[in-house]
């Protein structure tokens, strides 16, 4: 793998690695921070209630996780290719669901969604999967 290569999946990890941990911990320590998050950044109207509040604290953790996972894969792309390919099947998986939730959600939660933002969203997510997967596929 030509050492450009590597340091663009490098920066790929890094980013998604970085996004993770921040949401992951924001989840967990500033729970009323996800509900400006939610409007602001992924279209839906969250009201925080302790039900809410309960279901944040796992979903969190995994972000956190899947975040170091990500942190982990960056330092030596070649060694943690399973990883990285585990990262692409979530970033697959993110797509569906995200066309999923888009397509089947119920008027009042998708109500103030707006179709360009969710399309930009949907396009980073697979432009991110896609050099992912380029990517990783140099690897030795």
């Amino acid at each position: 793998m030509s050492k450009n290569s590597n340091q663009f999946l490098q920066t790929i990890l890094w980013f998604v690695a970085i996004y993770h941990i921040i949401l992951g911990c924001i989840g967990i320590f500033a729970k009323d921070l996800t509900v400006v998050l939610a409007r602001t950044f992924f279209n839906f109207n969250l009201i925080l209630t302790d039900q809410i509040s309960w279901v944040l604290n796992p979903f969190s953790a995994y972000l956190l996780i899947f975040g170091v996972f990500m942190a982990l894969a960056a330092t030596n792309p070649s060694k943690y290719k399973t990883i990285i390919y585990i990262g692409i099947a979530l970033c697959a998986i993110r797509i569906a669901q995200r066309i999923f939730f888009f397509c089947s959600s119920p008027e009042g939660l998708i109500n103030n969604v707006d179709p360009f933002k969710n399309m930009i969203v949907l396009a980073v997510v697979v432009v991110i999967g896609i050099s992912m997967l380029l990517q990783v596929r140099r690897c030795n």
